[in-house]
């Protein structure tokens, strides 16, 4: 018997319809939706401070309460710009449910951001964490901490390197000093001023090049134009300023470049804050370091440095942490860069406890470095005598004591020198000694730093140790995951330090909530 095929059947499509009743936003919205998270969190904060950045008289603003919302809900779902989010505030109903059908223009969205909330966004962020604490989301008792490389907003082509304008302004101050003989030369007062003293006798060739001594020379040739009766020297007066003049300002520049570079091998042109940094592909790229540290996956804290030296920006990291901080965390994990002594004695005076590791921590684990006699750790201490014995049963004794200091933080260190009196005809020399040219084997000790060390051995290699060890890794590392491969934010979108501060730090609050919604549902 054949089979009647039936007709297609679709449902109802009237795009025009009009609606007796427009239907509710809140209705569209799924109960357990990110935007109902970032509407719970925003409104139990305390926005005073956003609310004191408005001076009153005008027309009206919109609300900060709202534009915060916004902000953290579009960093939550990838959008970076002030016109992408003035555009979704337009089209997408989940950006209309939270702006109440609002829509600033992307002049309002920018300027709130880059202004108002630049002000009080540490207090913002620290309200959430006291969110996350009163709610059991984290207890602030493991903190674990690593640093990352984010690309500025600027030109990568535009660096200024601090070496080269400390070159050019040698160069410059160089042509200067010559430009200065030519000067005296064509002063006919010369013998009578300087006697038969010559011009390198005064130490002219090493003095430094200031305003100062230009404009005497300038001065000179001023003084020179108006006694000469020779054109050819008027002319030569003239052109000799005009050279003086144009090598000033160039000594100026540089002056001005070394300056701005400060401590840094240098900074873009576009973003003076901004410092060349070393990225994962190998890129040379202004950028800045972000030292983030996370409980539970949740990030309780950031700070924004032009160091690419994570364990150098430690201190300062932790310095920002107690002042915003409502509770100091119990113990900090952190990897093999940020085991220097200055760490473990900041560790040591805030009560903290200690699970930094050092840079050879790992190679000690291999059996291979636990049954190598030369090396220094293994050498025999005897407290006694104040010395160490070698493989071949020598003594190394104390030569010198020394303070050295880092040349980026300025903190000192106590060095102690411990040297063999006669390695000469040692059968393990070649094993034992690296200097090519004879010398005796040579021990520099840090007895301070070595203590720490140890303290953070014991804690490493302890069953918590372990665990925490392993834990670091999953951790931290998936937060930056998050940002950069989920979130899409690798580049800062935002100009100078404190706004690209800004700019993170609601990241990081569009991290913790995007969390909070996984934890909640």
């Amino acid at each position: 018997m054949a089979k009647i095929q039936s007709s297609v059947q679709f449902k109802r499509y009237q795009p025009e319809q009009i609606l007796l009743l427009p239907p509710s936003l809140d209705e569209l919205i799924d109960d357990h939706h990110l935007v109902r998270v970032v509407n719970q969190v925003v409104d139990a904060m305390d926005i005073a401070g956003l609310v004191n950045q408005y001076k009153g008289g005008g027309t009206t603003a919109y609300h900060p309460r709202m534009l915060l919302k916004v902000l953290l809900y579009a960093y939550s779902v990838k959008l970076y710009t002030g016109r992408k989010i003035a555009k979704a505030l337009r089209q997408d109903i989940h950006f209309m449910w939270l702006s109440g059908m609002n829509t600033p223009d992307f002049r309002t969205i920018n300027g709130f951001r880059s202004s108002k909330a630049k002000e009080v966004i540490e207090s913002l962020f620290q309200q959430m964490l006291v969110f996350l604490v009163d709610h059991g989301y984290i207890k602030m008792e493991n903190y674990f901490c690593d640093g990352s490389t984010f690309a500025a907003d600027a030109n990568r082509h535009g660096m200024v390197w601090k070496k080269n304008a400390e070159r050019f302004k040698a160069n410059a101050s160089e042509q200067c000093r010559e430009l200065f003989k030519q000067i005296d030369e064509l002063n006919a007062a010369e013998d009578r001023q300087y006697a038969n003293t010559d011009l390198e006798e005064r130490g002219l060739s090493a003095t430094e090049i200031t305003a100062e001594s230009i404009s005497e020379q300038v001065e000179k040739l001023d003084n020179i134009v108006e006694g000469c009766i020779s054109k050819k020297d008027k002319r030569k007066a003239a052109s000799l300023k005009k050279k003086l003049t144009e090598k000033q300002q160039k000594i100026e520049g540089y002056q001005k470049q070394i300056e701005t570079a400060g401590l840094r091998s240098g900074y873009s042109k576009t973003d003076q804050d901004a410092t060349a940094m070393r990225m994962k592909n190998d890129e040379l790229l202004p950028a800045y370091n972000v030292v983030a540290c996370c409980e539970d996956q949740f990030i309780v804290h950031v700070s924004l440095h032009q160091n690419s030296n994570d364990g150098a920006c430690f201190a300062e990291h932790l310095e920002k942490l107690e002042q915003q901080s409502p509770v100091m965390p119990k113990a900090i994990i952190a990897d093999a860069i940020f085991g220097t002594e200055q760490n473990y004695e900041i560790l040591e005076n805030m009560q903290i406890e200690n699970y930094l590791k050092f840079p050879s921590f790992h190679a000690e684990q291999k059996k291979s470095y636990r049954q190598n006699p030369f090396l220094k750790d293994n050498f025999s201490y005897d407290d006694l005598s104040d010395s160490y014995t070698c493989p071949n049963q020598k003594q190394l004794t104390l030569q010198a004591s020394y303070y050295q200091t880092h040349k980026r933080t300025g903190y000192r260190s106590l060095i102690k020198e411990y040297q063999c009196s006669d390695c000469k005809d040692c059968p393990f020399y070649n094993q034992c000694c690296k200097s090519a040219s004879g010398e005796n084997r040579l021990l520099k000790v840090n007895e301070k730093l070595e203590a720490y060390k140890q303290t953070a051995r014991q804690n490493l290699t302890s069953e918590k140790g372990c665990v925490l060890r392993k834990k670091r890794s999953i951790e931290i590392e998936s937060c930056y995951g998050d940002i950069k491969h989920n979130m899409g934010f690798r580049r800062f979108h935002l100009r100078g330090l404190k706004k690209a501060k800004t700019e993170f730090t609601l990241v990081a609050m569009a991290h913790n909530l995007r969390k909070l919604q996984l934890k909640s549902a």
